[in-house]
């Protein structure tokens, strides 16, 4: 009698884990059909330039609605990390330089090793030293990261060592000075 208790027990459990499971992956297709359904969507839109135009940002809002929810349903997972670098990557695009660090940072944080990390550091170093308010110390952290990475080509490292070595100008001033220096040098 105690092995048919213990039994019926042992089924009552692998199937209410099974079925959790179930429901589990089933929200997780659910979620990453939602999002591709509405990037082909967009995707779509922008193939003709007069709809790309009526694109708006609540458009986007809502990918990022939609890349957020499966993040915070599955922060491990790996395409919660493109989810990240996409909300970062729109954020961006959308002129709102908080929001993209903020989930920048969060991707960098959450996976290290990420296969478009160094892109992310770029844009989040590109971003503090563009965007107002302007801040030379993460812009210095960031560009430094780059630095010590070995995949970064030998002239990307000389133009981030010249950009760090001119930090006290603005990046617009940066690129007006290289370019007036390019100019002088073509008129000898």
């Amino acid at each position: 009698m105690k092995s048919i208790i213990f039994l019926s027990t042992l089924s009552f459990f692998f199937l209410f884990s099974c079925g959790e499971s179930a429901e589990h992956k089933s929200k997780k297709v659910n979620l990453r059909e939602g999002i591709t359904a509405y990037e082909d969507s967009l995707a779509n839109l922008q193939k003709d330039p007069q709809k790309a135009a009526k694109i708006t940002s609540l458009a986007q809002i809502e990918l990022i609605n939609r890349l957020l929810a499966y993040s915070k349903a599955f922060p491990k997972d790996t395409f919660s990390a493109d989810c990240l670098f996409k909300t970062h990557m729109i954020y961006e695009q959308l002129s709102a330089p908080r929001e993209a660090r903020a989930y920048g940072d969060t991707l960098l944080e959450r996976f290290p090793d990420y296969k478009n990390r160094l892109l992310v550091i770029e844009s989040l170093g590109s971003s503090y030293d563009i965007n107002a308010p302007r801040d030379t110390a993460m812009v210095r952290k960031y560009y430094t990261l780059l630095l010590e990475s070995p995949k970064i080509p030998t002239q990307k490292k000389k133009d981030i060592k010249a950009r760090l070595a001119k930090l006290d100008l603005t990046f617009e001033e940066y690129i007006l000075k290289g370019q007036a220096g390019f100019l002088v040098g073509q008129g000898n």
